[in-house]
């Protein structure tokens, strides 16, 4: 199941008619004149994205080679998502992948998210794998179903995991508010918000209270929130309140970049 056994380095073009052909058909037989002398395999496939169609070619690779820079929105999504419920795995010299998992409830969610990096070539094209976990909870077993899948691994993530992880643990850094996006705060609110009449709640559990007051200074800074910082005595945890007066705003910020499956997370 090692992704590195997949294709694993892509090129998307994307655009309409024939100019954006025969660019793709010249990059395309120049990495076959070059790489087919050290038997390597281009895969071209033609692909759909936002009605526009394109075409993708992937070549096998270790990971270790593989390099950056990546967009926004690629920086964006991960950084949600390590701020909410996927995390970094840092595999020694290969680098870091970012694992994601939903519960079988947020399958659309988590299909979406496995799209979203497949059309850009961060993931391979298996469909998320279905896990089964054994959890006792006040002396009974429940049964939890859910999806996983990983990306690539890419050296050129290791910079994402050293914000976000200290000696194992995951934790906020101010260099934190450079990536928090419109399209990066949707997904943490996916992974980890819930409505809470009349607010929205974020659940923030693994952070300690001086990082959770760094995150509520970024997002009055960032997006004019009003927040509040709730303590949960039953655990000792806490939790970021996005009041009221500030819900009108959180969603016309999200609901651009937000999926359809979890708008109920804004009282939708």
């Amino acid at each position: 199941m090692d992704e590195v056994t997949d294709p694993s380095l892509s090129v998307l073009a994307e655009g309409h008619g024939g100019p954006i052909s025969y660019i793709l058909d010249q990059i395309v037989n120049t990495l076959g004149s070059v790489w087919g002398q050290r038997k390597h395999n281009i895969f071209i496939n033609s692909v759909i994205v936002n009605n526009s169609q394109c075409r993708t070619f992937h070549s096998k690779m270790k990971a270790g080679s593989r390099i950056g820079p990546h967009n926004q929105d690629v920086v964006s999504v991960i950084v949600g998502s390590l701020l909410g419920d996927s995390y970094g795995n840092r595999r020694s010299v290969e680098g870091t992948r970012i694992c994601y998992r939903q519960s079988s409830v947020h399958k659309d969610y988590l299909f979406w998210l496995h799209d979203f990096f497949l059309m850009r070539g961060y993931c391979s094209n298996l469909e998320p794998r279905r896990y089964t976990r054994r959890l006792k909870h006040t002396g009974t077993e429940v049964i939890h179903y859910g999806y996983e899948f990983n990306t690539f691994t890419f050296r050129s993530f290791n910079w994402i995991h050293e914000i976000f992880y200290h000696k194992g643990k995951k934790v906020i850094k101010p260099m934190i508010e450079n990536y928090m996006t419109p399209l990066c705060l949707a997904i943490w609110i996916c992974d980890d918000g819930g409505w809470a009449k009349p607010g929205v709640r974020i659940a923030v559990n693994c952070f300690s209270l001086i990082e959770v007051q760094l995150l509520v200074k970024i997002l009055k800074s960032k997006f004019n929130l009003d927040c509040t910082i709730q303590l949960l005595k039953a655990s000792g945890n806490y939790s970021i309140y996005i009041k009221s007066s500030s819900v009108s705003t959180l969603r016309e910020i999200l609901l651009p970049h937000i999926h359809p499956s979890m708008k109920y997370k804004l009282g939708l």
